[in-house]
C-alpha cells in the first residue's frame, strides 16, 4: 500500500510540475502580483505553488484510496481534473497571447470548469465513501478563493467581466 501511495504522489506531482515547467518556459508567467499590486485577499505569489503541491498530494492520497477500493473509473476522473488544473497557465496566459483577451475572463471560465468537475468528482467519491469525498474540499475551496481574487482583480483593472 506505502509503495501504491508514494507512485500514486510522484505520478501526481509529476502533472503538476511536467505541465507548469513549459509553461514557464514558454513565457507564460503571472504577472503584478507585486505587493502594492495585491488585493489585500490575494495570496503572496511563492502561497500559490504551495498550495497547488498541498492539492496535489491530497488527489494523489485519493487517488490512492480510490484504487484500493477497485475504483478506476473514478480514478480517471481525477487525474483528468489533475491535468485541468495543471493546465491552468495555457487556458488562461496562453489564451491571452493567442487571442488578446484577458487572462482573467479565461481564469473565471477555468474556475468554473475546475468547480464543475470538483464537484462532480466529489459526488462520484461520496457514492463509494462520504469520508473520502472530503479530500476534494480544499480544492473547491482554494478555486472559490481564487474566483474572488480574479473578481477583485476585474475590479482592479476596471474590466468588465463580460464583453
Amino acid at each position: 500500500m506505502e509503495a501504491s501511495l508514494f507512485s500514486n504522489i510522484l505520478y501526481f506531482e509529476a502533472i503538476l510540475i511536467f505541465l507548469n515547467v513549459p509553461a514557464l518556459l514558454l513565457g507564460l508567467k503571472f504577472e503584478g502580483n507585486h505587493p502594492s499590486q495585491r488585493l489585500w485577499y490575494e495570496p503572496a505569489a511563492i502561497l500559490v505553488p504551495v498550495v497547488w503541491f498541498f492539492l496535489f498530494v491530497l488527489l494523489a492520497v485519493l487517488n490512492s484510496k480510490l484504487l484500493e477500493a477497485g475504483s478506476t473509473d473514478i480514478s480517471a476522473m481525477i487525474f483528468t481534473l489533475a491535468i485541468v488544473c495543471a493546465m491552468y497557465p495555457y487556458y488562461t496566459l496562453g489564451l491571452e497571447k493567442a487571442t488578446g483577451i484577458s487572462a482573467l475572463k479565461f481564469g473565471l471560465a477555468g474556475n468554473a470548469l475546475i468547480l464543475i468537475l470538483a464537484l462532480t468528482v466529489g459526488n462520484k467519491v461520496s457514492e463509494i465513501s462520504p469520508q473520502l469525498s472530503y479530500f476534494i474540499f480544499p480544492l473547491l475551496v482554494w478555486t472559490a478563493y481564487t474566483t474572488l481574487v480574479l473578481i477583485g482583480r476585474f475590479r482592479l483593472a476596471k474590466e468588465k467581466i463580460l464583453f
